[in-house]
């Protein structure tokens, strides 16, 4: 009764407010306007103009009359009531639809098992309907085992009234964190978005971000850094290691370069390592500012040189490497002969890398 109150007060001074703006503009002497002040008068030279702007509104009152001012009051009323009705009925049919869906989705939940009486310890309500909200309802019975209905099921079905009753520490943690954290999502598009970041890096898959000055830009590509065991760890994929330019890169080093023969190899790696290891002790070492540096840095690093290659000596003897072994050669023969090679390269090396600090150095 209120809202019928209201509504027809309204509908009726809107009504009678048309009908005073309709005559206090089509007419010019009116009841309406009796009690109100005129104002000064216009000056002779204006009144023309004045005359000209209301002789408009005067033809418009004597072609229409007061009857048809009042057909348009009444005709003003009746759009207004109908409007009002229409938006009436638009009301009451969004609540019976929210209503019906609310019956609805409470049968559906009725009907399957596990939703029935869960605990709040596994799941509070509003994470329970922002997760079925994101769930098919088809699928809410058996749900995918990679969606959090499924969680929530496996613990519905293990603990709660009538089942067990304590949980254990490891269990309650991965609950925790295998379930949304609804009090930090505003929305069901981010529960969403967190479900797909999951299942990406499930398939071992991850979104490519760069680095800015306040976090992360995604680009919108996603790299694959695991092959098809997710929980393989020689099958991980880096750019570092599966890129063009690293592949290009190590591949021509003497380690891997194709149609090396070992000694090739020893020489070549021993005199890299021979070359820059005599720099530090020179440069840095304790007997940098006297003219004994240079030579001091040399058995520096033809020591280390021999220590490297005495542990390649054992790690051959003892793993037997048949990497660079030729058909009928005794097991690591090939990657002894490297070794035994890298130590001449090493000595070869630092003694080139002397003589340059002692012809050209700064003494």
């Amino acid at each position: 009764m209120t809202v019928l109150r209201d509504f027809l007060n309204l509908t009726t001074a809107l009504t009678v407010v048309a009908v005073c703006a309709c005559t206090v503009l089509l007419t010019g002497d009116v009841a309406f306007t009796a009690g109100l002040s005129r104002g000064p008068q216009l000056p002779s030279h204006l009144s023309g103009s004045s005359s000209l702007v209301r002789s408009p509104f005067a033809s418009a009152h004597e072609t229409l009359g007061t009857k048809g001012v009042l057909c348009y009051g009444m005709g003003f009323g009746v759009l207004m009531a109908l409007g009002r009705g229409l938006l009436s009925q638009v009301r009451v049919s969004r609540q019976a639809t929210s209503d019906i869906a609310v019956q609805d989705k409470a049968d559906v939940t009725d009907k399957i098992a596990y939703l029935k009486d869960i605990p709040r310890t596994i799941v509070e309500k509003d994470a329970l309907e922002l997760i079925l909200k994101n769930t098919p309802k088809d699928q809410w019975e058996n749900p995918p085992e990679d969606s959090y209905l499924y969680t929530v099921k496996a613990y519905a079905e293990m603990y709660g009234p009538g089942k067990a009753t304590k949980m254990g520490w490891w269990d309650y943690y991965r609950m925790k964190i295998e379930l949304p954290d609804t009090t930090r999502l505003e929305s069901e598009r981010e529960l969403q978005e967190i479900e797909e970041w999951e299942k990406l890096m499930m398939e071992g898959k991850i979104p490519f971000a760069v680095p800015g000055p306040s976090g992360y830009w995604f680009t919108g590509f996603v790299t694959q850094w695991k092959g098809k065991e997710p929980f393989a760890g020689d099958q991980v994929i880096t750019l570092t290691e599966n890129g063009l330019f690293a592949k290009q890169f190590l591949s021509n080093m003497a380690f891997y370069r194709e149609g090396l023969k070992p000694w090739q190899r020893g020489l070549e790696i021993g005199m890299a390592h021979g070359y820059f290891l005599i720099g530090p002790f020179t440069s840095l070492g304790p007997l940098r500012n006297t003219p004994e540096a240079a030579t001091v840095g040399l058995l520096c690093g033809c020591a280390i040189v021999g220590i490297v290659s005495i542990g390649g000596l054992l790690f051959g003897s003892t793993i037997k490497p048949t990497r660079f072994d030729k058909e009928g050669d005794k097991p690591a023969a090939g990657f002894i002969e490297m070794i035994n090679w890298h130590a001449i390269g090493g000595l070869g090396g630092a003694g080139f890398a002397h003589a340059l600090i002692t012809v050209f150095g700064s003494g």
